[in-house]
Order: C-alpha cells, then structure tokens, then sequence
C-alpha cells in the first residue's frame, strides 16, 4: 500500500474577556483615532462652545444656500474676500458701486441690515444670515 502521510495542524485561539484599551474607550463602532478626536471636537461645538458661528448664506438667482463659519474670518474683508471666490461675483459692504453686488445680513430682530454699518464683534453677535443681493440697474 502506497505510503500514507497526514499532517495535523490544529489552532488554538484565546480571547480575553476585556481589553484593557476596550475598556478605556468603550467606542464602537472602532474608528481611526484621527476621526474620533475630529468628531469629538464637532460635539463640543454643538454644545454652544463659541469657537464657531455658522449661518446660511443665499444669493440672489442662487436656489440653494450655502453654510459658513463666520468665526473663521477676522473682519469684513476676510469675509468679503470668502464670499466673492465661493459665488464668483464682486461683492461690497454699503453702497459704494453700484455695479456690485451688495452683502445684506438679517439681523436677530428679522431686519435686514447692510453688512458693515456695525463693529465686526457687534455684528457675530446680531447676525442671523447673509444674503447677497444683486446690483441695482439703471
């Protein structure tokens, strides 16, 4: 009879009952340490920290608003400048020219106000929305 070899393997697993780092973090489902830190500082703003104040901003003949964070900007300008690249367009505070378009913000009393016309501080603490209007035509 042809020789017969066989072989056996057997495998042992062991599981501990609890992780020491399980235990710790008690997160699930397991995610990238990075992720977690990033989602974890998002909860942290929405329990009213004041490191962000988000609010709509619309543009005239632009169905749909866009979000932003006006506490990343330093002042008008910065915002100003934000604005014009995400609507490609010239936007003013006041009424400078009449050949652009013009930043209005609706304040906490639902009145819409020119952007500019208060302190910039004043403003983050009045400020509901912006909407960008169209320029004037003659």
């Amino acid at each position: 009879s042809p020789s017969e070899s066989s072989v056996n393997l057997s495998l042992s697993l062991t599981f501990p009952s609890t992780s020491p780092q399980r235990e710790a973090r008690q997160d699930w489902p397991p995610i990238k340490s990075r992720l977690r830190d990033t989602l974890k500082g998002r909860r942290l703003l929405r329990r009213g920290d004041d490191t962000s104040l988000f609010v709509k901003v619309y543009m005239e003949g632009v169905p749909i608003g866009r979000k932003l964070d006006l506490c990343v900007f330093s002042g008008y300008e910065s915002l100003l400048e934000n604005l014009s690249h995400m609507f490609d367009t010239s936007i003013i505070c006041g009424n400078r020219d009449r050949k652009h378009h013009v930043l209005t913000y609706e304040d906490k009393d639902g009145d819409w106000m020119m952007v500019g016309d208060i302190p910039w501080d004043m403003f983050l603490e009045t400020v509901r929305r912006l909407k960008i209007t169209r320029p004037e035509r003659y």
